[in-house]
């Protein structure tokens, strides 16, 4: 009995330098083993399942006919089966394919003297025609471009290469460009990390099989998916062609991923040997690389729209809208600029590519600029009086503020960043100097800096960051904002008349608004901080604030001295036996709003806010919400309101 007739797979080819594989009866040798690749039907009942493994016996009694013995048939007969040369596959070691395009792994040698070079493409016959090689090793074609000479030599499984759509490499780094769809419904989102397997057995020239860390549908099956809906992942977010300045002054190009350590190095093509006679590309961390980007821009610098902008004559950002720089155009890596700006008129969230003219530097009050280095002149929340900070821009909260990413002052803490009046920061050089990080000179009390600073006094009496309570019911218009006796903390003196009134910052109003009140000396009084009761929980970890009954030591962020606060922890001693050994205590963080947190929780909970604030990874860079982040400061977990310092 025959197998069945029908349509079989279009023959696998490839470029005409090449020639083309196809699978007919001289193609298969005796003792070849093959697969099934589809279900074979004898009289319209199936007899061999697709993927059944068998061994040519020889050549069909009818023509054009394969005779081959399957390992298992559905029949239970142990009947041979004559199929056509379409209904079949070769099974070859290494799991390649007859007629998948593959690359020379090494140099190879031809029985000619011929030298086939690494990276020569060539495409799979079949097995080798030795029957003591036949199982271990493969018959591979090579086109010898400069000569128009076509060589066949048998191969080991690792002298080849699968060659993959994109010049992509088999454990790639990989992001989807876009969300990817299977049935209409999303399975991939955009942005997800994957790793490529191989070519696809479907569409070889096409399609590339990935698996990604996460699916949407909860499935690990692989993705067969097109050149343009992945694209290679670079450590840092680098893109291949970015220009690049490292370390040692010498500027390069990204040409792709280091070899040994995708993740973390990238391969540069550097412009000038770092030595003399030195290798002209190099494996560097991304970390130590400096995107250099159009017109002197900084990756997170704040900006605006110089201009409208427009895409195909309709005006998308409007003049003086604010944006954040996100990196190098990838079109355009040296003469345009990606910014997500905060605010498109046509409704939509994608980046902007503009060239340098287009946009201009936002001015940071104080005479600051982005990427000046400052020193906190008190305790702002948790950041320590003298800690180090970077400027990232004007405030998008207060145009009298600017954000400021502090630096850890030890291994037990974390980066924050902070929306703070420039009056409370000192700078410490300009724009790419080099400054001392050992910490900010004190004098010989440890309590004046030694550069004498010029602060606003302020009306009163006042100083930044006193907790005071209003003496009255305030009014604006007529209407009653704030009621007597709601606890503020003064921000400052007042813009409008620095002699005579304060900003304050309540934390209560009754118009619903967290804007500041400027209020004349009268109408506020200095109160001291509310302590803390016995049995209040941190509204983040969900812990008491105070430990075994004793009292918290207040790390006061409103710039309040810090005072030990004793809730009568020795009110009731015990009655016999020795006193109790004093109990640990724990730092807190006395919010602007005046919620009481624990100093460690509220650091935390700033840091994860603002995490990577200006750095953006390859996918929060595609999201202007995220490139905004740093502009926006955080808000209390308890009430919402912003937490200005």
């Amino acid at each position: 009995r025959t197998g069945s007739g029908g349509d079989g797979p279009p023959a696998m080819t490839t470029s005409d330098t090449v020639g083309d594989v196809v699978s007919d009866v001289d193609s298969f040798r005796c003792g070849d083993a093959v697969v099934a690749v589809r279900d074979l039907r004898v009289r319209g009942c199936v007899v061999v399942r697709v993927g059944c493994r068998g061994g040519v016996v020889g050549p069909a009694s009818s023509s054009g006919r394969i005779c081959v013995q399957f390992e298992h048939r559905e029949d239970l007969s142990d009947n041979r089966l004559n199929c056509l040369p379409e209904e079949l596959r070769h099974v070859l070691v290494g799991g390649h394919q007859v007629g998948v395009r593959v690359r020379a792994a090494r140099p190879l040698e031809t029985s000619r003297g011929r030298t086939i070079a690494p990276g020569m493409p060539g495409i799979i016959v079949g097995p080798a025609r030795d029957p003591l090689e036949q199982g271990r090793r493969l018959l591979v074609r090579f086109a010898l471009s400069s000569e128009e000479i076509v060589e066949e030599i048998v191969c080991d499984p690792d002298d080849i290469e699968t060659a993959i759509a994109g010049n992509f490499r088999r454990g790639n780094a990989v992001i989807a460009t876009r969300d990817l769809r299977v049935g209409g419904a999303i399975v991939v989102r955009e942005g997800v990390l994957g790793s490529v397997i191989g070519p696809s057995s479907s569409d070889s020239q096409h399609r590339i099989t990935v698996s990604f860390s996460h699916r949407e549908d909860g499935s690990r099956n692989r993705l067969n998916c097109v050149v343009n809906e992945i694209r290679l992942y670079l450590a840092s977010g680098l893109e291949i062609g970015a220009r690049v300045q490292v370390p040692g002054g010498t500027r390069g190009t990204v040409v792709g991923p280091s070899a040994d350590e995708p993740l973390i190095k990238v391969l540069v093509r550097l412009d000038s040997p770092l030595t003399f006679g030195g290798p002209s590309e190099r494996e560097i961390r991304a970390d130590d690389l400096q995107l250099v980007i159009a017109g002197g821009f900084r990756r997170g610098e704040s900006m605006s729209a110089a201009k409208d902008l427009r895409v195909k004559g309709v005006v998308v950002v409007k003049q003086g809208v604010v944006g954040t720089v996100v990196g190098q155009s990838a079109t355009d890596p040296s003469g345009r600029v990606t910014v997500a700006f905060a605010r498109r008129e046509d409704g939509r969230c994608n980046n902007l590519n503009v060239v340098p003219a287009e946009i201009t530097r936002l001015p940071c009050t104080g005479g600051l600029v982005p990427g000046d280095r400052v020193a906190a002149l008190r305790q702002l929340l948790v950041v320590p009086r003298g800690a180090y900070g970077s400027v990232l821009g004007p405030s998008c909260a207060r145009s009298s503020r600017v954000a400021v990413r502090f630096a850890p002052v030890d291994d037990t803490e974390e980066e924050v960043v902070l929306h703070v009046e420039p009056e409370d920061l000192r700078a410490l050089h300009a724009v790419g100097e080099d400054v001392d990080e050992s910490g900010p000179e004190l004098g010989t009390d440890g309590d004046e800096m030694t550069e004498d600073v010029v602060r606003t006094p302020v009306a009163g009496g006042y100083d930044r960051g006193d907790t005071v309570a209003a003496t009255r019911d305030l009014c604006v218009r007529g209407k009653v904002v704030v009621r007597a006796n709601v606890i503020g903390t003064v921000v400052g003196p007042s813009g409008d008349d620095p002699t005579g009134r304060v900003t304050v910052a309540f934390s209560w109003r009754e118009d619903g608004k967290t804007n500041n009140l400027n209020v004349v000396t009268s109408e506020i009084r200095k109160v001291e901080p509310r302590s803390v009761a016995r049995g209040e929980l941190c509204a983040i970890c969900l812990g008491e604030l105070i430990v075994d009954g004793g009292a918290s030591e207040a790390a006061e962020g409103d710039g309040a001295d810090d005072t030990a606060q004793d809730d009568g922890a020795h009110e009731n001693p015990p009655e016999e036996g020795p006193p109790p050994p004093p109990p640990p205590c724990e730092d807190i963080c006395r919010m602007p709003c005046g919620h009481v947190l624990h100093a460690g929780c509220i650091r935390s909970y700033l840091n994860h806010q603002t995490q990577n604030a200006g750095r953006m990874s390859a996918t929060q860079a595609t999201n202007s919400v995220a490139a905004l982040a740093p502009l926006k400061p955080a808000q209390c977990p308890v009430c919402r309101r912003d937490v200005l310092p």
